[in-house]
């Protein structure tokens, strides 16, 4: 099936979901096509974008599939705005053009752990759906667990019940040939291991982070002797249902993966905190606790002191809301992810807050206020690990605009809503700083 350009006739917000929004596509010859979205790219009537159709392969191996997402069907994936005519077929510009390239599983496509918010983002969300159900809403109080958040790149193994095996990033299927830090290589390695866990577990994602020796730099976990894999959630069902879940509890993860010198399980941090989002006073007061926490392991990365020997940075700490039966079994996907928050220290925060916990979003009083705040050294550090391979060129420029443009788009919703700003306000200045910076690293890379 093709990848065609189609034009934008409807538009609406998801139902169950805010992050998400509802597009119908047309094309000459073509049934309308409903697809949805994310904030990574948004489009408005009369837009013209490049549409997978369901059965179309993408060049980084994802298979397009009909997916339902938070309750709505989607029959496709929007690439991105073109400026072509409609009706274009795109295949041969994004569909997959190297066979040989095709992973273990040729079903498999990439499965996104979720996109992370901060805690600012999560109390606006909260808020819209008051605005939605009115009277009818009460604030949660949920009890939350925190793991450390390490510095190194996300990643994910997919495992079949035939023994079938496929390593991933965040963003794409990885193979020998096309890898990401030499993770698919290590998981080729290991390929015995995964295709034995496989049979036992049945269909699952192991997610991890690929961490250690020359991954990312100026980080605990960056100065041991090795590369390796640590285990965060196990993911079972189809992720592109709402009946996907997760096995998070730290102590069921271990009891089901074997032992291996290169595998670990991030265990819980500290006790459980309570937040009570429907009072401000109390949150407060937790969020000074979450502080302290973050501050902590930035000072000294408590788990690689203690399993590796190392001290040095640690990055911060990720929260999940916890739910007793977690400790026995797989639990939801959703509602568990949809209130997970993230809160790093201040060396790597990828926006400029006053701390790392607060319940209020920052206000930027013009511009250039919003591009300081979220063009950091973090954040743009990040992309390069995403999107680039040191040392760098010129033609991955486009590549890595793009995932900045993409990630401060979805982080930024709550302090644009704050400082009454728009996008399309921001979009370009932050594009020319985030350009100037990595000009600057290649600059550096000349004269070093």
């Amino acid at each position: 099936m093709p990848v065609l350009a189609m034009q934008v006739v409807f538009e609406e917000s998801h139902p169950n979901a805010n992050a998400l929004h509802i597009y119908t596509f047309q094309a000459p010859g073509v049934e309308d096509l409903r697809v949805i979205a994310n904030l990574e790219n948004t489009y408005q009537v009369g837009d013209i974008a490049a549409v997978a159709t369901v059965g179309s392969v993408l060049k980084d191996g994802t298979r397009i599939k009909k997916a339902s997402l938070r309750g709505v069907d989607s029959f496709g994936m929007a690439l991105g705005k073109v400026q072509v005519e409609v009706g274009t077929d795109l295949t041969e510009e994004y569909g997959r053009v190297q066979e040989d390239a095709q992973p273990t599983n040729e079903d498999a496509t990439v499965v996104k752990w979720t996109s992370i918010q901060q805690l600012p983002n999560l109390r606006v969300n909260l808020e819209k759906v008051k605005e939605r159900e009115g009277d009818s809403f009460v604030y949660p109080v949920l009890t939350f667990k925190g793991k450390i958040k390490l510095d190194g790149s996300n990643a994910a193994v997919q495992l079949s019940p035939d023994g079938s095996v496929v390593a991933q990033s965040r963003t794409r299927l990885l193979t020998v040939e096309d890898d990401n830090y030499q993770f698919a290589q290590w998981v080729e390695a290991h390929r015995d291991y995964f295709a034995a866990l496989g049979k036992s577990l049945g269909p699952a994602i192991v997610f991890g982070e690929w961490c250690g020796k020359g991954i990312q730099r100026k980080v605990a976990i960056a100065g041991i002797d090795r590369r390796v894999l640590a285990v965060f959630a196990i993911q079972y069902g189809d992720h592109n249902t709402n009946e996907a879940t997760i096995d998070i509890e730290p102590a069921r993860i271990r009891s089901l993966l074997p032992d291996h010198p290169d595998i670990f399980v991030l265990p819980w941090y500290k006790e459980s905190i309570t937040l009570d989002f429907g009072n401000t006073e109390t949150l407060q007061e937790a969020s000074q606790t979450l502080n302290e926490w973050v501050e902590a392991v930035e000072t000294r990365d408590p788990w690689v002191s203690e399993n590796f020997g190392v001290d040095g940075v640690g990055e911060g700490l990720v929260m999940y809301p916890y739910l007793e039966e977690a400790k026995t079994q797989p639990i939801p996907r959703d509602p568990c992810t949809d209130f997970m928050f993230k809160a790093k220290g201040e060396k790597h925060r990828v926006v400029r807050q006053k701390q790392a916990v607060q319940i209020d979003p920052e206000v930027a009083k013009h511009v250039d206020d919003f591009v300081a705040m979220f063009v950091t050294p973090a954040r743009l550090e990040q992309a390069i690990g995403e999107t680039c391979e040191r040392p760098l060129t010129m033609k991955e420029l486009g590549g890595f605009l793009k995932w900045i443009g993409h990630d401060i788009q979805k982080e930024s919703v709550a302090e644009l809503e704050a400082s009454g700003l728009e996008w399309k306000q921001v979009s370009k200045p932050a594009m020319n700083a985030a350009r100037q910076w990595f000009f600057q690293e290649i600059k550096q890379q000349l004269d070093s």
